[in-house]
């Protein structure tokens, strides 16, 4: 008991750590968190966020071809799509996503990155290719029927129970074969986060009768997070090394080196410094995105009621 370190002791020795060391040369780990796009266009203020992009874009449209020709072409082809819907659930959540996704399309003139790209990266790992075949339907068979929910209802019914799969599919091959990585984590959180989205859609339209699946749901991605998170640390921590340098009067000094760095963060004469260190160099990566990603699934659930009553309203002019 005498050699054990205490728990505060730990805490000082990683603090030290992180404080001396990850503002120089330490960088925050890949973004595991939803993607924004996301975020933005399913949550409570989908519609200002909609309109927000979609001005946006009108205006580097605009900025593009000063004669009017494409950026009059480009609103007429909106108009004809949106014409004549007054605000109604279709154009919430997933449907505001869905028109911003075809906003982009229509859109050939930004410098940035679209939504759907932006999307589509997120699930650049091979082993989430299905899950995004899923999403990418969602979103086509909801930009196809924006105007008509009872399609849109039957339509997402479908994909939902594929997606759902894919999920499973690509949780297990995490958990189970071994093919953890930060691409797969993140694809999984984004297509839960989607899959949710499906859901609360399908309350909003009619399609589920209640929030109960939805609050299931949930429940059902938060869980395993704690679980998919400690592979990952372990799949970080096996990739980062300890490497030992003898000193003088047969000391050894042990250096921490990144999963993604030849650079030899820290040296200490004791190996316990070096798994502290390691703990609070995951922690300092990937610690506060874990806690991002559990606060908003907690904060969809906070607000699930006032997300199913969400009507959405947009306006091309």
């Amino acid at each position: 008991m005498g050699n054990e370190m205490s728990e505060e002791r730990k805490r000082e020795i990683g603090e030290d750590f992180l404080e001396n060391w990850c503002n120089k040369s330490i960088k925050d780990g890949p973004d595991l968190r939803v993607n924004k796009s996301i975020i933005m266009f399913t949550s409570l203020a989908s519609s200002d966020n909609l309109r927000q992009h979609y001005e946006k874009r009108k205006m580097e449209n605009h900025a593009a071809d000063r004669m009017e020709g494409h950026a009059a072409d480009w609103t007429k082809s909106l108009v004809e799509k949106l014409s004549g819907m007054a605000p109604c659930p279709n154009l919430a959540g997933l449907g505001a996503l869905a028109i911003a996704v075809f906003i982009d399309i229509l859109s050939s003139t930004s410098n940035e990155e679209s939504t759907k790209d932006a999307l589509r990266c997120v699930f650049a790992e091979e082993k989430a290719s299905e899950v995004w075949d899923q999403i990418d339907e969602c979103l086509k068979r909801c930009r196809m029927h924006i105007s008509d929910a009872s399609e849109q209802r039957n339509d997402i019914k479908r994909i939902e129970r594929q997606l759902s799969a894919a999920l499973t599919k690509l949780k297990n091959s995490m958990l189970r074969d071994g093919h953890m990585s930060s691409e797969a984590l993140k694809a999984w959180v984004n297509g839960a986060a989607f899959h949710i989205q499906m859901l609360i859609h399908l309350v909003r339209l009619g399609g589920i009768q209640s929030c109960d699946p939805v609050e299931t749901l949930l429940s059902d991605y938060l869980d395993p997070l704690d679980t998919l998170f400690q592979k990952h640390k372990e799949m970080i921590k096996g990739k980062c090394k300890r490497r030992g340098e003898a000193m003088g009067q047969g000391i050894t000094e042990y250096y921490l080196v990144g999963e993604d760095s030849t650079n030899w963060h820290i040296g200490s004469n004791s190996p316990h410094k070096y798994y502290i260190c390691l703990e609070a160099y995951y922690n300092h990566r990937f610690g506060r995105q874990k806690s991002d990603i559990q606060q908003y699934f907690r904060d969809v659930s906070q607000n699930l009621q006032e997300l199913v009553r969400q009507i959405g309203s947009f306006d091309v002019n």
